[in-house]
């Protein structure tokens, strides 16, 4: 017996071979459709004449630009495109990637076939409208053209409803039934009878199918032109400080999920900072002030691409087989956190597993960034001289040294120069950010409103970390750190990593691990698990679309179909569900899936800081960045602390990047800080009685005691901004020239030997002693200055008077 479906094909066919023999029989049935209220259907079957012109208009303008129009369609916009239009996606199988076909010839296939129906058309026009591809849709303005191809020869049936535009589709689509699609050259597809080809035609700006995996332009900054070396000038009295010198202001954000930039230009209103704008191609939001930390290189290491852009052609080329040629990084930050030791020579592995330097992706990544602003000066017309930009570049206040180190060696290769680049500690530019700039939260009050004397605590929710900081607000506007940075690897990623593990657990690591070698699907997978995440409330469900290959897998290796292993689940049967194909969590699942408890320390470590004495007096608890957008974060946090005012200011993704530019518009908004380590250089004393046997060294016939940690700052010690601490060091030997200083930290309070457990080397200082005329008598003057987001160490020779300054080197290059 048929099923209905089959019983509506069947009558479908006959009425359309009576109205191909000119009998009225089809018409009897639109008419009968629109009577019983069935009108959205009748339409779909026999398109009105104003959806008709519509509909045309949209051929026009894809058929005129079919090779760009190809070479754009993904999955995502066939699947998109189907739903709008009541297709269940299944039953057109050329779609999916396990088709065999390549992501071009499936697109080929789709576009043939949505051409041939009106309804199909505007359902494409809504997918590209809304995923900001409206460019695909603009017909040529040459009026011959169009005439061209609206009177394309073609021969009609008697009766046949059919169309101009149409017609050209469906005999097309006839011609290259017997070719091989994999050969294709979409070129050919332009030189239909009646229309002439476009060839000649140059291609849209925006459309640039070979140049695009040539290496991306970088923009030429005018105002670079150096002054000839011999011709010097003094600068005006009337500067200040180095701030005011500066006339623009740029942040760089570069987080682990998500980087972006932004500025502010002197002389305006401090909170007119500029965000640039990334094109998302998503349907929902065109515009998004983030993009994606992910790099798109050639076998070069040349930069084709960074951020949605990059993600977006690196699908293509894995849909076309084509990735072997190029290499992708993506979420690569977290390996800062991750790694223990760092050195120059640190390897990052793309996504063949071929290592790279990770200090050039960094490099490469931030100059990026760096150079889509100096694009966006450009465009503004913005007349900037390129050393009076202050550059400002976040990092968590949680990384070591090193890492903070390591980041502004990166900016350096990616030609900022580093006199006029700062670190910016995330946590802290939030909460400039919050303190001075945000004007609407979620709460009790406006955090805005805060006078001298009041304590905050910050968490920076991102995507890899969260970053907590407490800080004090000064009568003189200025803030002090209250206890030293915390946090950990309890970003939102945590979640992502909970609903793999549920995956997992129902279809078997087989058939995970086999799911996420579809690289394209892979990713899309995780993008609908990134922005799902972020909007989902609490009681509601979490839906995530069960793509064409997972579905293939469960069937290719266990044999049974998605919905039979997801019944079959011990653990989640009963709140994994399927619904219009796609997979539900039940809302106990989802709660538990963000449950901070179970994820992740965050709550023991915030309770423990708020137990300090130092933080006593602490009424407002802020939450900044995308994690934080998480309508479960801020109910959890509410009812973990209850007794304090918890608010999330309305743009708390932008938090960080503007608090940064903020930080930029004074550096000394932060007028003290906590000490993470306590820091101290290798000396030496006279060797006494009870002093370790193994210690001793003789130099001029004088017994010593070497290896002492001679402690210059404790940790949890608050520190001035701009502090420096000074000891004076002698010179253990008459005939010494050189005097080398290894600098040392420490997790204890008061270490005695700088071979003690956890005492670790973090850099040197070389002081050069040429006059020997004072034998042991000559010294050095070594101070630190603490405080900074970086340590910067300093020695001077008393003898000569002569100085050494740097930066201690953390990078094991030393």
């Amino acid at each position: 017996m048929k099923t209905r479906k089959e019983k509506v094909e069947t009558l479908l066919s006959l009425l359309l071979s009576k109205q191909r023999e000119g009998k009225n029989a089809f018409d009897a049935f639109i008419k009968s459709l629109d009577e019983l209220g069935k009108g959205d259907i009748a339409v779909k079957i026999k398109p009105s004449e104003k959806m008709h012109q519509e509909a045309e208009k949209v051929r026009l303008g894809l058929l005129s630009k079919f090779a760009e129009a190809v070479d754009e369609i993904e999955s995502s916009h066939m699947e998109e495109t189907f739903e709008l239009c009541g297709i269940d996606k299944h039953s057109v199988n050329f779609i999916s990637s396990e088709s065999g076909k390549s992501r071009k010839d499936r697109a080929l296939q789709f576009l043939t076939y949505v051409l041939l129906n009106d309804a199909y058309v505007l359902g494409i026009e809504k997918d590209l409208n809304d995923r900001g591809l409206t460019w695909l849709l603009e017909y040529p303005k040459d009026r011959n053209f169009a005439d061209q191809l609206m009177g394309a020869k073609h021969k009609r049936r008697p009766g046949e409803v059919l169309y101009q535009c149409q017609y050209e589709v469906e005999r097309k689509e006839m011609r290259i039934a017997d070719l091989d699609l994999t050969e294709t050259d979409e070129s050919s597809m332009m030189d239909w009878e009646g229309v002439q080809s476009q060839k000649d035609e140059p291609e849209p700006k925006h459309y640039a199918p070979k140049k695009r995996l040539q290496p991306k332009p970088r923009p030429t900054y005018q105002a670079q032109v150096a002054i000839p070396p011999k011709k010097i000038f003094g600068r005006s009295g009337e500067y200040t400080s180095k701030e005011e010198w500066w006339s623009v202001v740029v942040a760089l954000d570069f987080g682990t999920t998500y980087s972006g930039y932004a500025f502010w230009k002197k002389d305006t209103d401090p909170l007119d900072i500029t965000s640039g704008k990334w094109n998302t191609g998503l349907k929902d939001v065109l515009e998004s002030l983030k993009t994606p930390t992910s790099l798109l290189l050639n076998k070069e290491n040349e930069v084709i691409e960074f951020g949605f852009e990059a993600e977006k052609i690196f699908k293509e080329l894995v849909e076309d087989g084509n990735d072997k040629e190029y290499r992708f990084f993506r979420q690569f930050k977290m390996k800062l956190y991750n790694e223990k030791s760092f050195h120059m020579d640190m390897k990052i592995k793309d996504h063949l597993n071929n290592p790279m330097k990770a200090l050039d992706v960094f490099s490469l990544s931030i100059r990026y960034l760096k150079d889509e602003c100096i694009e966006l000066f450009q465009k503004k017309r913005m007349t900037i001289p390129y050393d009076e930009i202050q550059w400002i570049l976040t990092v968590p206040a949680i990384w070591d040294e090193s890492a903070k180190q390591f980041m502004r060696k990166a900016a350096e290769q990616a030609e900022i120069p580093s006199d006029q680049l700062k670190l910016a500690l995330e946590p802290e530019a939030a909460a400039i950010y919050v303190v001075k700039g945000a004007k609407t939260v979620f709460g009790k009050e406006s955090v805005t409103t805060v006078k001298p004397g009041t304590k905050i605590m910050v968490a920076d929710l991102g995507g890899g970390t969260a970053d907590m900081t407490v800080l004090e607000l000064n009568e003189d506007k200025t803030m002090k750190q209250l206890y030293r940075s915390f946090g950990g690897s309890w970003g939102g990623n945590l979640i992502n990593r909970k609903i793999w593990e549920i995956m997992y657990s129902i279809f078997g690591k087989e058939i995970i691990e086999e799911f996420k070698k579809q690289t394209a699907d892979y990713m899309d997978m995780e993008s609908n698990i990134e922005l799902r995440k972020r909007d989902i409330t609490v009681g509601s469900k979490l839906q995530l679309p069960i793509l064409p290959s997972l579905a293939d897998l469960c069937k290719t290796v266990e044999g049974k179909s998605y919905k039979e292993l997801i019944t079959q689940s011990k653990e989640y049967a009963g709140v994994v569900k399927v619904r219009t194909g796609k997979l539900s969590f039940e809302p106990e699942l989802v709660e538990e899936i963000f449950d901070l408890n179970k994820t992740s320390n965050i709550f023991t470590s915030v309770s423990k800081a708020l137990r300090n004495p130092n933080t006593k007096g602490i009424k407002d608890i802020i939450l900044v960045g995308g994690f934080a957008q998480a309508d479960f974060i801020g109910k959890q946090f509410k009812e973990e602390f209850a007794e304090y005012n918890v608010i999330i200011p309305t743009d708390p993704v932008l938090a960080v990047l503007n608090g940064a530019v903020m930080f930029g518009q004074n550096i000394d908004i932060i007028s003290s800080r906590i000490t993470g380590h306590t820091y101290g250089f290798e000396a030496m004393r006279i060797f006494t009685d009870g002093d370790p046997k193994s210690k001793k060294r003789k130099y001029d016939d004088a017994n010593y005691c070497v290896g002492l940690f001679e402690k210059m700052v404790a940790i949890g010690d608050s520190v001035d901004v701009g502090k420096t601490d000074e000891k004076e060091v002698f010179a253990s030997s008459k005939d010494m020239k050189l005097m080398v200083l290894k600098f040392y930290q420490s997790d204890k309070v008061d270490p005695k030997y700088v071979t003690d457990t956890g005492c670790e080397c973090i850099g040197k200082l070389s002081v050069e002693m040429p006059d020997l005329s004072g034998g042991t008598e000559r010294s050095v003057m070594v101070s630190i200055k603490f405080g900074e987001t970086e340590i910067t160490v300093c020695g001077v020779d008393k003898t000569t008077g002569k100085k050494q300054e740097t930066v201690l080197d953390l990078l094991g290059d030393a």
